[in-house]
């Protein structure tokens, strides 16, 4: 994120000004205003079907790995309203019982996210233009997740057995012994 320079207010060139808890924010002397550094708040959203999980691939991806569905929070919106837009707007599906799981932290990105696991009753997808591609998952094989990602964490959380598959397996799927687990298995 670009830092501020400017009062978004008056315009004038902000200063540093030491506040009470020792910390130092950016500083408006005209009109008295603080401006703190603040991540942008975002929704992951967690849509699952039975033993299915909903992943897309943006447009342009080059990387072979699949996402969560996801989006940022609009002025005056709650995160369970973006929720709910984001889902259907992404891939034309309603949702259900809707459960915050936590929250995330991406600094490269200065994200807030906010993490949700949501049902949903229909399986038909109608993708949104910004996706290249969106379908369900079965749960009871790896999903083709960066391991690393904010995703594959929100996918732990619910599914702590889960697994991911690296980008060399993720286009096929893998029916080994070792990967059936049943649904029940993965909430261990």
């Amino acid at each position: 994120m670009k830092e501020r320079k400017y009062c978004t207010f008056c315009g004038k060139e902000l200063v540093l000004k030491t506040l009470y808890d020792g910390s130092q924010e950016k500083y408006c002397d005209d009109c008295d205003h603080v401006f703190f550094h603040t991540p942008s708040p975002c929704v992951i959203v967690m849509v699952t079907n039975s033993n299915k999980v909903l992943l897309a691939r943006g447009l342009g991806w080059k990387h072979p790995y699949w996402a969560l569905i996801s989006g940022h929070i609009r002025s005056g919106e709650t995160a369970e309203e973006t929720v709910v837009r984001e889902v259907y707007e992404e891939v034309s599906l309603e949702v259900s019982s809707l459960d915050f799981l936590r929250t995330y932290v991406l600094e490269v990105r200065d994200l807030l996210m906010v993490a949700f696991k949501v049902e949903t009753e229909g399986t038909s997808i109608k993708k949104s233009q910004e996706l290249e591609e969106a379908k369900w998952f079965d749960l009871y094989h790896p999903l083709p997740l960066r391991p690393e990602s904010t995703a594959a964490h929100v996918v732990k959380h619910v599914f702590p057995k889960m697994m991911c598959r690296g980008p060399e397996r993720a286009g096929k799927q893998m029916h080994s012994k070792e990967t059936m687990r049943t649904y029940f298995d993965l909430h261990k």
